[in-house]
Order: structure tokens, then C-alpha cells, then sequence
């Protein structure tokens, strides 16, 4: 910039023509924010020598307020100086106004202790309007200050979240570097460890998780008996390690991570084993029972008894032996050769054509074991097509199942044929009825989840549509017991009725309802000694499968509607 050119000191203030020093001095720390030393040498030093011409300026009309002041100045010859309010930046500056005569570390630290002692009840923004923090060195080291003490623990979040905001740091880093490198770095990664927090406590999903790892370590770690939480806590711990690594340096301890992790991947019992252990023994003693009662295995009048409780042994050991002593080479073994001979071939359980395809073939064929007198063309061809869509159903399922799962279904789906070949449909073989059963089980175990969005349903029309099924369901259920229906109509409608309310629920477990899982089981075994009678005088035998269905999906859409109702409150 030449000798010649001139700026006006207020344009570079950002203020009108003032003579009060206090508004100069707010202008020039406003200013001061734009135009650190750091970041331009040219544009600090024009703002600094407007400051200096200011605070001339308004000490020059303080003056000329005084009598002898005023004598003086008519007397003395005019100044060769520029315009006023212009300052020529290619001389030098005329002398600057009195420096301060205190220290400003001191000054910072008095301020610093006075905002420390008001328990963060000073604003910033009214801190900002002190006489001190006029001066560019007090403001530096109370800055200095903020930042060293948002760099360590004692410093709330939220006050941390507040000194960034105000001073801009997030926009600043390579400035905080050059002040205070340590304390810059410990003041971004404890941001970026406030802002991991957040982002995984947003959704509900690891909360429980969260809270767990935050604290001490218990003396035991009996809550990791839940399946669902001990894999939620393994995906969260490797969720860290890999994406919020500043968790584990400023909120998380190491040791509780590496403490829990342990406990996660130890071998236990889970409570989910012990319920499968149950029904898994329920159904190897009702398998066992058809074959005693089919063809009289078993001669001995003890047999239900002993049974039972040899089928529950079973089923207990058989899970406690998976669990604590896990094939693991051998599982390992299965999956690789699978996917060396299968692998092309697995890709394709994938695709919608195999995961709903055979939902709607199984629709069609079901409806061919409801017909009165088949004619034996008829059971052979429902016969080989319901065969077909169970392996397909096998196949598809087989990316949401495991092998466990498969091994319970197939004593269900043998225990259901027999039940069926007893009531009405012997006209057809135990392998059509089978087929019929093991599709019918995965169909109700893979339930709405998946059904309801593959259908193309809005998820607006859920609730009401299931409030329409239910309505439904209990008029169907009553008339077709009361045989007013036409006769062959009324099982048709109920099972059409049945499937039409498996996109309706979603087979899950929360965690309020898993301690009613035992009263359930025993309410369902009671309820279904004393339905004997009812099912026993329906009008047509086939409604038999129907109508027990019909309750129970209905007891699964009221518990879905009861635990949506539940988080709402929740969340409202």
C-alpha cells in the first residue's frame, strides 16, 4: 500500500465516528475475531493502526473540551495530517495510546477465577464487555485459559460445547495448535468422544450397552444370560474399536471393555436356550407319543410319564452339551465345505423370486387339502407340489434359520401331520400333510416382519388393518363353530383368514414380555386340555386347524399393538 493511499479508521472498526474509547475498544475485539495475527499480518496491522488513530483521536476531542485546551489549539498552526477519519497506512502511526500498566496473564487469571467462581454462571458474551478484555493480550491468555480447562475431564459437555461455539474453535484448529497443541488435541478428541455418544445413543438400540461399559465393572456378570444383549454388546465393542475410537481414550475405560468382552464371548447358558430346551422336549415327547399311539412302541402303562421326563433330560443336555462344549472345527468344517459345493448356489436364497415365491405358491396348494372328496390325481399332484414348496420354503428360509431352528420345526411339523391325518385329512398322505406343516411353521415363524413390506403395504394402513382382522377373526371364529356358514365355506374362509393375518405381526420377544414366556407356555397347555370338548363338536372336522389357529395369531397382533402402545408412552 503506497504513502499516498488512505482508509477510513471507522470502515476498518466497523463503527460510525465516535469519540467514546469504550465503544472503540468493543469495536477493535470484535474485529480482532476476524483478523487474529495468525491469520494475516497486512489486515492485524491496518486494524491495529485504526485502533491506535481512534484512540487518538477521541483522546484529541477529550482535550479540546478544556478552556486552556481550546486556547492552545486556536493558537497553534493547523497539523498537515489527512482528512479526518482518514489515516494514511504508508507512514508511520502516530503514537499509540498508554499502554496497560497491569499484567495480562494477571488480568486473564482474575477474570478466569471470577467466571470459575460463579459456577459458569458469567455469559461469555458479557464477560466479552469487560475493560480488560479490550486488550488483545488479556483476551489471549483467557482464551489460553478456556481452552486448557475444555481439554480435561472436570469440564461439563455442555460448557465444553458452549466455549467452542463461542470462540469458533471447530473453524480455528490450526490456531489452537500453535496456542496449545496438547491441549488442542485433548479438546478435539473429547468433542469427537461427546459427539460418538450421542450419535449411538440416538437410536435406543445400545443404551442398556452404553451404560454398562461407562460403569464399573460388577462383581458378576449375570445380565449377559440375554442372548439379545450379549450380542448387542459384542457389535457395539467392535462398533468402537473400529469407528469411535475416541470413546475408549476419554469416556469408556479400556479395561471395562476388554472386561466385558470376555464376559460376552465366554461359554454360557442362555435363558432363549433354556426355553428352546423346553419346547424342544415338548416336541420330541409328543413325536414320541404319536409313535406309541400309532404303533405301540412303547407297552408300558408308565410310558407318558417316564417319557416326559426323559424327553426334557434329553432336550436340556443336548442344548447344555452345544452350548458349553460347541463343535466349533467341526461347524467350521460344514460351512466351508458348504460353501465350496453349495456357495454358487446359495447366492441365489437372496433374491425376492426364492424368499416370496413360495408364500404364494403354498396360498394356492394349501386350499387343495381343503376339498371334500379329492380325487387321487388330486392328492398325488397336491401331493409332489406341496413336497416341492417345502424344500424351496427349506431353502429360502434357510438365510434367516439356523440348523437349531430346523431341528425344532421338524418334530412340530410331524407332531401337526399327525394331529391332521387324525381329524380330517386322512384322505391324503402323511408326506402332504407334513409338507403342509413344516411350510405352515416357517410362514408363522418368519412372520409379518418380512411378509407385510414384501406385500407393498403402506406401513399407515397397519394398525388399522390389524384391528380389522381382529374384528374379524372373533365374528369368524364364533359363526364358523355355530356351523351357520355353508357347509365346506366355513374352514375355506377361516384358513383364507388365518394366512391373511400372518403379514399382520412381528414374532419377537421384548425384553418386558420374556418373563411371561413360562406362564404362557402353561396357559397354552391348559387352554388347550380344556378346549377338547369345542374342538370335538365343530360342525366340520377340518375347522379343527383353522380355529386353533385363529386365537393364537390373535394373541400375537394384541401383544404387538400392546408393546407399540407401551413405547409410545415411552417416547412421548
Amino acid at each position: 500500500m503506497t504513502g499516498s493511499e488512505t482508509l477510513d479508521i471507522w470502515q476498518v472498526l466497523g463503527i460510525a465516528e465516535t469519540r467514546d474509547e469504550r465503544d472503540i475498544k468493543r469495536a477493535y475485539a470484535r474485529q480482532l475475531k476476524l483478523n487474529r495475527p495468525e491469520d494475516g499480518a497486512a489486515a492485524f496491522q491496518r486494524l491495529r493502526d485504526a485502533y491506535d488513530h481512534a484512540l487518538r483521536f477521541a483522546a484529541h476531542g477529550q482535550e479540546r473540551q478544556t478552556p486552556a485546551a481550546s486556547a492552545a489549539a486556536a493558537t497553534a498552526p493547523a497539523p498537515a495530517t489527512p482528512a479526518a477519519g482518514k489515516i494514511d497506512f504508508g507512514k508511520a502511526p502516530p503514537a499509540a495510546s498508554p499502554a496497560m500498566t497491569a499484567d495480562p496473564r494477571k488480568e486473564a487469571q482474575i477474570l478466569w477465577q471470577e467466571w470459575l467462581a460463579s459456577g459458569n454462571g458469567i455469559k461469555l458474551s458479557t464477560l466479552e464487555k469487560r475493560e480488560a478484555m479490550t486488550h488483545l493480550a488479556v483476551r489471549e491468555e483467557f482464551e489460553r485459559l478456556a481452552l486448557r480447562y475444555c481439554a480435561t475431564a472436570a469440564c461439563h459437555d455442555a460448557i465444553r460445547a458452549r466455549f467452542i461455539e463461542h470462540y469458533q474453535w471447530d473453524q480455528r484448529l490450526p490456531q489452537l495448535h500453535k496456542m496449545d497443541a496438547e491441549s488442542a488435541r485433548s479438546l478435539v478428541g473429547r468433542q469427537n468422544a461427546t459427539a460418538s455418544l450421542v450419535y449411538l445413543r440416538r437410536s435406543g438400540e445400545y443404551d442398556a450397552c452404553l451404560d454398562l461399559l461407562m460403569a464399573a465393572p460388577p462383581a458378576s456378570a449375570s445380565c449377559l444370560h440375554d442372548v439379545r444383549l450379549t450380542r448387542t454388546l459384542l457389535a457395539l465393542i467392535e462398533g468402537i474399536r473400529a469407528h469411535h475410537g475416541d470413546l475408549l481414550a476419554y469416556k469408556i475405560d479400556p479395561a471395562s471393555i476388554t472386561w466385558w468382552e470376555s464376559k460376552a464371548r465366554a461359554k454360557k447358558y442362555f435363558g432363549s436356550t433354556a426355553i428352546l430346551s423346553a419346547v424342544t422336549g415338548l416336541a420330541i415327547y409328543a413325536l414320541a407319543l404319536f409313535m406309541h399311539e400309532r404303533w405301540g412302541f412303547f407297552g408300558i402303562d408308565s410310558f407318558y410319564a417316564i417319557f416326559f421326563v426323559l424327553s426334557q433330560l434329553l432336550s436340556f443336555s443336548a442344548y447344555a452339551a452345544f452350548a458349553f462344549y460347541r463343535p466349533v472345527a467341526l461347524l467350521g468344517r460344514m460351512a466351508q465345505s458348504r460353501q465350496q459345493h453349495f456357495g454358487v448356489y446359495l447366492q441365489y436364497r437372496h433374491r425376492h423370486l426364492w424368499q416370496f415365491g413360495w408364500v404364494y405358491a403354498y396360498a394356492g396348494l394349501s386350499l387343495l387339502l381343503f376339498v371334500s372328496h379329492p380325487s387321487p390325481m388330486l392328492v398325488s399332484g397336491a401331493t409332489l407340489l406341496l413336497a416341492v414348496c417345502a424344500l424351496v420354503a427349506v431353502f429360502a428360509s434357510s438365510v434367516h434359520f439356523k440348523l437349531r431352528a430346523y431341528l425344532l420345526l421338524l418334530p412340530i411339523a410331524s407332531l401337526l401331520a399327525w394331529m391332521m391325518r387324525a381329524t380330517a385329512f386322512d384322505a391324503f398322505p402323511a408326506g402332504a400333510c407334513f409338507a403342509f406343516s413344516l411350510c405352515l411353521l416357517i410362514l408363522l415363524a418368519r412372520s409379518g416382519a418380512q411378509l407385510y413390506p414384501a406385500l407393498g403395504l403402506p406401513k399407515a394402513w397397519q394398525h388399522r388393518l390389524r384391528i380389522t382382522w381382529l374384528l374379524g377373526s372373533t365374528m369368524l371364529f364364533f359363526v364358523a363353530a355355530a356351523g351357520v356358514l355353508p357347509a365346506g365355506l366355513a374352514p375355506v374362509l377361516a384358513w383364507l383368514w388365518c394366512l391373511a393375518g400372518v403379514p399382520l405381526y412381528t414374532l419377537t420377544m421384548p425384553d418386558i414380555s420374556r418373563h411371561l414366556v413360562w406362564p404362557a407356555l402353561l396357559l397354552a397347555k391348559i387352554t388347550l386340555v380344556s378346549s377338547t370338548s369345542f374342538f370335538a363338536n365343530l360342525p366340520d372336522a377340518r375347522l379343527v386347524l383353522p380355529q386353533a389357529l385363529l386365537p393364537l395369531i390373535a394373541m400375537l397382533i394384541l401383544a404387538n399393538l400392546f408393546y407399540e402402545n407401551q413405547q409410545k408412552n415411552v417416547h412421548a
